[in-house]
This record gives structure tokens, C-alpha cells and sequence, in this order.
């Protein structure tokens, strides 16, 4: 008689079937690392401090992502945060009503750090698909810089090139700014690049890096290279920074003049289609940004964007804006729907953007520093 095999099966309980362990959390961080951070020891930290560890490379991984995440909240305006010893930052790791979200920014910065690609391009060259703004609000370096990649792949790839010695030469017209690579903890606060390298968060370090340095040669109080990457300025004028060009300035004022004679708006707009098509036929880097008070969905007011070339048979222009954001307007595109838009690229026809847009710059041909009013 055939002998036949038997088979048990035991189940175990589910107490007994091992898990993952939980990821640490912020408050952990806050446990391990807060006299680590302050520096002076007296218990409170300052954002000298948090800046310091923001910009040191041994501090990464876990304890980076909390790093940034207190970076974000003492610069955040809307949410108070009080002196921040280690009992404070504890109390408010939980979260709370009108209180710095510590565990999301926490929980972002960890997938940011653990998603970054330290290679300076990714995929051989770089690209502005995936590309997104971080929380730094410097849209008006990004604008520039995405109207070189546009025009130029190849160029950006030469205008950021590893140093002999470690970290990264970064050309500014004729200038040449060095910076170390980027820490984890500015990984997690610069621009996402979807996994396309780390090229975008070096050149916003040699931003800040240069105006650091001009602030030094004109006497001025020293900032943090990161904050003063987050003061703001003029992606037409960071248009002549990148290239080492002059620049012109063309106003769209004129076509919210209420007074303006129709005839004189037609002009205007006229030249503006001129200057436009002039500008790409010459392979010239273009600009533009908005004011306060925009309405139309999709659009932000106070931003800096991109233009990325005008096809005059359509009577459209091609923008680009840096937080790289998707789009669908609920109904037909147009002013009071917005318009369809994909990693940040959309297009609009011309009036309309006039009607918009606070107005355009152009590289020109001249060498130095300065600008000119169209």
C-alpha cells in the first residue's frame, strides 16, 4: 500500500508574525539629536543653529528630514512657534491647531532625501520634466534657469561642471561660484528634480552663494546663503546673471490701461509680438512674471516664470512655470478656467497674457550689467 505524505500546516498567531519595524519619527529625532543641535548648549535652539545643521553634511538620513522640517517651521509665518527648547519641540511633535505641522514636514523631507539621486545629472543631461520648486520661494532663479534648459540643454550641463576638489564650479556670466554638494537637509527644503539629479539644487546653492558674497563685498550684514536664495528678486534680472547680458524690459501695463486709446493698446501689443518672435528667431533666453491679485486658475500671482518660445501663426506664448505642477481647467481654457498645463508647461494666446502678466524680459546682445525699458 502506497505510503502517502502529510502535510501540517501551523498558523501563528498574528502577535507572532514579525513587522517592520515603525520608522522613527520626529519626536525621536528631537530625543537623539537636540543636544547635538544646539550648539551653545543652553538650551534653546536659535536658527543660527538649525541653519548650521541644515548645512552640515554629517548630518543626514532621519535626522536631516528633521532638520528641514525645523527650518520650515521658524520661517514659516502663519504658524507661531515658541522658543524652541526640547520640551517644546516635543509638545508640538504631535501636530496642533494654528502650530507648525512637525510630523508632515517631517514625513515630506524623509521621501524627499530618500528619493534624491545624488549624481549631478541623472539621466545624462538635464531635463525640466520633474522638476518642482522646493519651499524657498525663489521662483525668480528658477525662471532663468528654465528658459536655459529649454533653449539649451547642453549649456546648463557646461554652466555646472564638478570641481577638481570636491563640490561644484557654477558659471555665472563671466564669473565662477564654488559650492560644496548639496547636504540631505537641502535636499529636502530646495527643488525636486524627480529624480533627475541634484543639478537644479546646485545652482540654487550658487545663488545664494553669489549673493552672499555680494552682500560681503558691499559691507552688508551676512545672511545664510539659503535665506538670501529666499529673498526674492528678478528672474529678468537674473536673466543678465546667468548669461552676463543686458537686458530689456517690455511692461504689459498698457493693456489694463483703461485711458489707453485701443489703437494704442494694438500697437503695443503689436511690438510685443515683434520683440517676442525677434527673441527666439535669435535663440535669446526670455522671462516673465506676474503681480499680486491674479485670478486666473492655475496661475499664480507674484511669480516668476519661464517663457519657453511664441508660435505667431497661433498668437500664443509658451511658459513654464517652476513649480511644475499639472493642470485641467474645469470648461474651455481662457481666463476664468485657466489653462491646461503638464510639469509646469502651458501655453496661452498672447492678449490674454498681456491682460495677466506684469511683463517680459529679454536677453539682448550686450555685454555687462544694466537694463533698458522697451
Amino acid at each position: 500500500m502506497p505510503r502517502c505524505a502529510v502535510l501540517v500546516l501551523f498558523v501563528l498567531p498574528a502577535a507572532a508574525i514579525a513587522r517592520p519595524p515603525e520608522p522613527p519619527t520626529f519626536a525621536d529625532q528631537v530625543k537623539a539629536r537636540f543636544a547635538a543641535w544646539d550648539r551653545d548648549g543652553n538650551g534653546t535652539l536659535t536658527r543660527a543653529e538649525i541653519d548650521a545643521a541644515v548645512a552640515d553634511p554629517a548630518v543626514t538620513g532621519d535626522e536631516a528630514a528633521a532638520v528641514a522640517a525645523l527650518r520650515r517651521a521658524v520661517r514659516n509665518t502663519k504658524a507661531a512657534t515658541p522658543p524652541l527648547t526640547r520640551d517644546a519641540l516635543l509638545a508640538l511633535a504631535s501636530g496642533g491647531k494654528d502650530a507648525p505641522d512637525f510630523p508632515a514636514m517631517y514625513k515630506a523631507a524623509r521621501a524627499r532625501i530618500a528619493a534624491a539621486d545624488r549624481a549631478l545629472f541623472a539621466h545624462g543631461g538635464p531635463t525640466l520634466d520633474g522638476v518642482s520648486q522646493g519651499k524657498l520661494g525663489n521662483c525668480f532663479c528658477l525662471a532663468p534657469l528654465g528658459a536655459l534648459v529649454a533653449r539649451d540643454p547642453g549649456a546648463v550641463a557646461k554652466m555646472i561642471a564638478p570641481a577638481p576638489g570636491g563640490g561644484f564650479d557654477v558659471r555665472f556670466g563671466p564669473k565662477v561660484v564654488h559650492v560644496p554638494s548639496p547636504t540631505d537637509a537641502e535636499l529636502a527644503v530646495l527643488a525636486a528634480t524627480g529624480g533627475d539629479g541634484i543639478w537644479v539644487n546646485v545652482y540654487e546653492k550658487a545663488v545664494g552663494k553669489l549673493r552672499a558674497d555680494e552682500a560681503t563685498a558691499a559691507n552688508k550684514a551676512a545672511l545664510p546663503d539659503l535665506d538670501l536664495l529666499t529673498k526674492g528678486g528678478s528672474a529678468g534680472t537674473m536673466v543678465g546673471v546667468v548669461t552676463g547680458k543686458k537686458i530689456e524690459r517690455f511692461s504689459c501695463t498698457f493693456a489694463r490701461d483703461e485711458k489707453l486709446p485701443a489703437a494704442d493698446k494694438a500697437a503695443r501689443l503689436a511690438a510685443m509680438r515683434d520683440r517676442l518672435a525677434a527673441a527666439f528667431a535669435a535663440k535669446k533666453l526670455v522671462t516673465c512674471g506676474t503681480n499680486g491679485g491674479v485670478t486666473v486658475p492655475g496661475v499664480h500671482g507674484n511669480h516668476a516664470y519661464a517663457v519657453l518660445g511664441y508660435d505667431r501663426a497661433a498668437d500664443a506664448i509658451a511658459l513654464w512655470n517652476p513649480h511644475g505642477q499639472d493642470f485641467t481647467p474645469k470648461g474651455a481654457p481662457g481666463l476664468t478656467t485657466g489653462y491646461p498645463t503638464k510639469d509646469g508647461r502651458f501655453r496661452m494666446p498672447l492678449p490674454e497674457f498681456a491682460a495677466v502678466f506684469a511683463g517680459l524680459a529679454f536677453e539682448t546682445d550686450e555685454d555687462g550689467v544694466g537694463e533698458r525699458r522697451l
